[in-house]
């Protein structure tokens, strides 16, 4: 997988270290620098052709003239912007050579609705692959590079293995890691856990998930009705229940049920 980042801002910068050096976790919360054990044993910065920060959109104007002149030519096989201008979002396919291009929208100021649709339609002309996950952690792959770029780097929606003791929660492995890296945070502080409810269970889950640097925005977002920030809750809360055998449907809102449970 050869994969191109470009972003501005600390989530973007969040993303590029959980990806390519996660030893840098600690700089952002979670276990501490004292506390960490390095459990995040993976590197794929040989997956990354190049990384590429930009000014924060607000810093650009409402408006950029000549987005080209904001980025060198780049190839690469899938492209994830974080956070980038909408001018120069838009230019993308012009600037550059690649066969996906992914756009999460943690925050709705990243890539709003119309600008979605016409990255969309773009992108659909020239045979380029596209997504905009809202959060980046509700990721479905479609199509086959997208598809390859989960499967190579172990992204998406976060996926475990959890073997129980009686009720006791003895080992967790995270087979697939949501792309801010908050699954293994999630998967240490679960173990040793006592199932003694669901109830007690989500709520063990979605604190620990709370507590790890989210990407995804706490502000209100008008299509999910609430804020992205719960919509990764409840994913991680619902698929770390399903590696229990426990379904977790009645914990997920009826308006999040159709993103959550796929």
């Amino acid at each position: 997988m050869d994969l191109g980042i470009i972003y501005s801002g600390k989530f973007g910068e969040r993303f590029v270290c959980n990806i390519a050096d996660p030893r840098l976790c600690p700089k952002f919360g979670a276990c501490g620098i004292d506390f960490c054990d390095f459990c995040k044993k993976y590197d794929f910065s040989p997956n990354i052709s190049f990384v590429q920060e930009l000014p924060e959109p607000s810093a650009l104007g409402l408006y950029v003239e000549e987005p080209e002149n904001h980025l060198p030519r780049f190839s690469c096989e899938v492209l994830v912007a974080i956070n980038v201008h909408p001018d120069i979002l838009i230019s993308l396919p012009k600037i550059g050579e690649f066969k996906a291009l992914i756009v999460p929208a943690c925050d709705q100021k990243w890539c709003s609705p119309g600008l979605r649709r016409q990255l969309k339609e773009k992108c659909e002309q020239i045979g380029i692959e596209f997504l905009a996950p809202k959060p980046f952690c509700s990721l479905i792959p479609e199509g086959r590079v997208i598809r390859k770029f989960c499967r190579d780097l172990k992204i998406g929606r976060p996926e475990f293995s959890v073997d129980l003791d009686d009720n006791a929660i003895e080992r967790v492995e995270v087979l697939q890691s949501d792309p801010c890296g908050s699954a293994y945070f999630v998967a240490k502080r679960m173990r040793g856990f006592v199932i003694e409810s669901s109830e007690d269970l989500y709520k063990e889950i979605h604190q620990h998930q709370c507590a790890y640097p989210c990407m995804a925005s706490m502000e209100r977002d008008i299509e999910l009705v609430e804020a992205p920030f719960h919509l990764a809750g409840y994913i991680m809360v619902y698929n770390f229940s399903k590696a229990l055998g426990i379904n977790a449907r009645d914990f997920v809102p009826d308006h999040f049920k159709d993103i959550v449970i796929i």
